[in-house]
């Protein structure tokens, strides 16, 4: 491969995830969006995984790109397998490396950097969850910090993801089983598409920055609230349906 060609390659990992792709799309469960990272990058994914591609390493532009890769991509390609959490470790080993060079504090777009530390929220370590809280606050938002909290919670609890077990061939316990449940539930009803917290009130909203209607979570909302072109649609209770 060219280093031309490799350029181009990275430029459409980022130009497909933060311009092309929609916010929800990230994190929802898709077959449709699954499918279309496998055709278009899937092997790329691969080759990532594999320990390729390591030129992408030297540049910060490249290197958010190849994390991308191996950190969200590797999810769509693989979801529900063992494979889909095969470049955490690398992942997370770029991300430290860009916070000490400086690439993340130098990143001018919240959302990229919030990118950049995602490999740190998907650790099972948990000394390196509960030290992304504060990263999360200063790089990207308070409703990511709050997600970053939450799992560094699952991980005093449990000492790991319950909702990894399943592809990762672990045995869940009744705790974790319990908690397994209540997410599903949780999931049939509202989750949030922007932390995918899920939860019994979510708000629907949008804004000039982010047109198209949403339902986020009550930690969420003070974010989009104060986006420019605020608008409110309505809040959705679970016990409304409960009630209907």
């Amino acid at each position: 491969m060219t280093p031309a060609g490799s350029a181009c390659q990275a430029e459409a990992v980022l130009q497909f995830w933060f311009v092309a792709c929609k916010p929800r799309q990230w994190f929802r469960r898709s077959r449709s969006f699954d499918a279309l990272v496998q055709e278009r990058f899937g092997e790329l994914t691969a080759e990532a995984v594999a320990g390729g591609l390591s030129s992408w390493e030297e540049q910060p532009q490249s290197a958010l790109a190849l994390v991308l890769l191996l950190d969200q991509f590797s999810r769509q390609v693989w979801r529900d397998q063992t494979q889909a959490f095969s470049g955490d470790a690398r992942a997370l080993a770029m991300s430290q490396r860009a916070l000490e060079l400086g690439w993340i504090e130098a990143e001018p777009a919240r959302v990229r950097r919030q990118f950049w530390l995602m490999p740190h929220l998907h650790s099972e370590s948990l000394a390196v969850v509960e030290a992304s809280v504060a990263l999360f606050a200063r790089y990207s938002d308070a409703a990511t910090a709050a997600v970053a909290r939450r799992h560094a919670d699952w991980l005093r609890r449990f000492g790991r993801y319950p909702h990894r077990n399943a592809a990762l061939g672990r045995i869940s316990t009744a705790e974790e089983e319990a908690l397994l449940l209540q997410r599903g539930a949780g999931a049939e009803t509202f989750r949030c598409e922007r932390c995918q917290n899920a939860g019994p009130i979510h708000y629907r909203v949008c804004s000039s920055v982010e047109p198209e209607w949403q339902l986020v979570c009550p930690q969420c909302w003070p974010i989009l609230r104060e986006q420019p072109g605020y608008r409110y649609g309505g809040t959705r209770k679970a016990n409304r349906r409960q009630r209907s």
